[in-house]
C-alpha cells in the first residue's frame, strides 16, 4: 500500500511540475508571439513559426531512443538493476551521439540543394536567408539528440521536475532573449538564433546534472552493451515511427496551409491551434510518468494498480478534455484579440467547432495511448497510425483547397476517432481482460 500511494505521490509531483513548466512555456509564448509578430513582416513571421515548429517536430529523430531508455530504465528501477540503468543510459548516448552525426551529414546535404522558398511557401524572403534558417534549425536538432536521454531518466526515476525545471529555465532564458531582440535589433535571423540556442541549453542542464548527481545512471565506456543495443533499436524504432506517425498526422497541417494557401495564411491557423493543443498537452503532463509508472509496476508485478490506473486516467483526461473545449471555444475570438490585437483573424465557426473536437479526441487518445506504449501494443498502434497517417495527409490536402483553414482540422478529428480511438480502446480493453499478458513485449524479447 505504501509503494502504491507513493507511486501516485510521484506521478502527480512530476506531472504538476510538468504542467508548471508547460504552463510558463504558454505564458511566454502568449507574451512573445504578437510581439514577434509585430516586429516581422507577415511573411516573415509565418516563415518564422513554420521554422519553430518544425525545429519541435525534429526531436523525433532521436529515433524513438529516448523514449526506450524510459520504458527500460523503468523497467531496471522496478527490478533493482543498477548495472542495467548504466548499460542503458551510456548505450543510449553512444546511438543518438552517432545518430546526430548523420543528421548533420544530411543537413548540409539538403540544406542547399532543394527550393525551400517553394517548399515553405516564401516569396519575399531571399533564398540565401532561407537556406541558412534552415541549416541552423537543422544542425541544432542534431546537437540536441544526445541531449534527450537524461530528461528521459530523470522521468523513469521519478524525478521529472529536474527535466522540467530545466525547461522553465530555458524558456525563461528564450523569452528575455527574444524581447531583447525585439527592443533592440528586431531580425529574423536573430529571432531563430536566440530560440534555438535557448533550447539547447534546455536540455544540456540536465545532461550535466545527470552525470554529476545520478551515480546509478553515469555513463561509463565499459557499460555500452550490444544486448541492450538491440532492445533500444527495437523498441525505439516502434515508438519513432509511432511519434513520427503522430507529428506528420498533427503538426503537417501547417506546412499543408503555408504551401497552399501561402505563408501569409499560416499564422491564422497556428495561433489559435497553439491555445487549443495546449490542452492535451498538459494532460500529456501527467501521462509521462503514468506511462514509466506502468512500466514499472509490471516488472514488480502489479496488475491491479495497471488496471485502475489505466480507467481513472482514461476517464479523468476525457473530462479534462470536454471541460476545456466547453471553455474554449465560445471565448476564442475575445481570446485572439486580446493576445494579437485587432489583426486576429475571425475564425468561423466550423473552425471553432473542430478545435473543440480535436481537445476532446487527443485527450482520449493520449490516455490510451501512454497505457498500450507500457504494455508493449506498440504494433497494433503502428498499424492503425500508418492508415491514419495516410488518410489524414491526403483529406488535409484536399480539404485545405475547398474549405479552407478549418479542412486540415476536421481532417484530423474524423481521421482520428475512426481510425485511431476506437481501435485502440478495443484493443486497450482486451488488453485489460487478460492480466496474465499485461507483460511488454519489449521485456518478453529482452528474458
Amino acid at each position: 500500500m505504501n509503494e502504491i500511494s507513493g507511486r501516485w505521490r510521484r506521478i502527480l509531483a512530476v506531472g504538476a511540475t510538468t504542467v508548471g513548466a508547460r504552463g510558463i512555456s504558454l505564458l511566454a509564448n502568449l507574451l512573445v508571439l504578437p510581439i514577434v509578430g509585430r516586429c516581422l513582416e507577415k511573411e516573415e513571421f509565418g516563415l518564422w513559426l513554420n521554422l519553430t515548429s518544425t525545429f519541435a517536430m525534429l526531436a523525433v529523430l532521436d529515433f524513438g531512443v529516448g523514449l526506450a531508455v524510459m520504458g527500460q530504465v523503468s523497467d531496471a528501477r522496478g527490478s533493482d538493476d543498477a548495472v542495467s540503468t548504466r548499460r542503458v543510459v551510456t548505450t543510449a548516448l553512444v546511438l543518438l551521439t552517432g545518430a546526430a552525426v548523420l543528421v548533420l551529414v544530411l543537413c548540409g546535404l539538403f540544406a542547399f540543394t532543394l527550393d525551400w522558398n517553394d517548399l515553405l511557401g516564401v516569396d519575399q524572403v531571399s533564398a540565401a536567408v532561407v537556406d541558412q534558417l534552415v541549416l541552423a534549425v537543422g544542425v541544432t536538432a542534431a546537437l540536441s539528440l544526445p541531449l534527450t536521454v537524461a530528461g528521459r531518466v530523470y522521468y523513469a526515476l521519478g524525478r521529472g521536475h529536474v527535466t522540467a525545471l530545466s525547461t522553465s529555465a530555458g524558456v525563461l532564458a528564450q523569452t528575455g532573449g527574444l524581447l531583447a531582440v525585439a527592443a533592440l535589433a528586431p531580425d529574423l535571423r536573430l529571432f531563430t538564433s536566440v530560440y534555438l540556442a535557448t533550447s539547447l541549453l534546455s536540455g544540456l542542464v540536465p545532461t550535466l546534472l545527470l552525470a554529476r548527481r545520478v551515480r546509478d545512471a553515469r555513463p561509463r565506456r565499459r557499460h555500452v552493451d550490444r544486448d541492450t543495443c538491440g532492445r533500444l533499436g527495437r523498441e525505439g524504432a516502434q515508438l519513432f515511427l509511432l511519434t513520427l506517425m503522430g507529428i506528420v498526422s498533427f503538426r503537417s497541417d501547417s506546412l499543408v496551409i503555408g504551401h497552399y494557401l501561402g505563408a501569409d495564411q499560416v499564422a491564422a491557423y497556428v495561433l489559435p491551434f497553439t491555445v487549443y493543443a495546449t490542452v492535451p498537452t498538459v494532460v500529456g503532463a501527467f501521462l509521462t510518468p503514468l506511462w514509466a509508472s506502468y512500466r514499472e509496476a509490471w516488472a514488480r508485478g502489479d496488475q491491479a494498480w495497471v488496471r485502475g490506473a489505466y480507467l481513472r486516467s482514461v476517464g479523468v483526461s476525457t473530462a479534462a478534455g470536454v471541460v476545456a473545449a466547453s471553455v474554449l471555444v465560445p471565448v476564442t475570438p475575445w481570446l485572439l484579440r486580446l493576445w494579437v490585437g485587432d489583426d486576429a483573424a475571425v475564425l468561423p465557426p466550423a473552425m471553432l467547432a473542430a478545435l473543440g473536437g480535436y481537445v476532446v479526441i487527443m485527450c482520449a487518445t493520449t490516455a490510451i495511448a501512454a497505457f498500450l506504449n507500457g504494455a508493449g501494443e506498440l504494433r497494433r498502434q503502428l498499424a492503425v497510425g500508418a492508415v491514419m497517417t495516410v488518410a489524414n495527409v491526403a483529406a488535409s490536402v484536399w480539404s485545405v483547397q475547398r474549405f479552407g483553414l478549418s479542412g486540415p482540422l476536421w481532417s484530423t478529428v474524423v481521421t482520428q476517432t475512426l481510425i485511431v480511438l476506437v481501435p485502440c480502446m478495443l484493443v486497450a480493453h482486451r488488453r485489460l481482460a487478460r492480466p496474465r499478458a499485461l507483460v511488454p513485449d519489449v521485456l518478453r524479447t529482452a528474458g
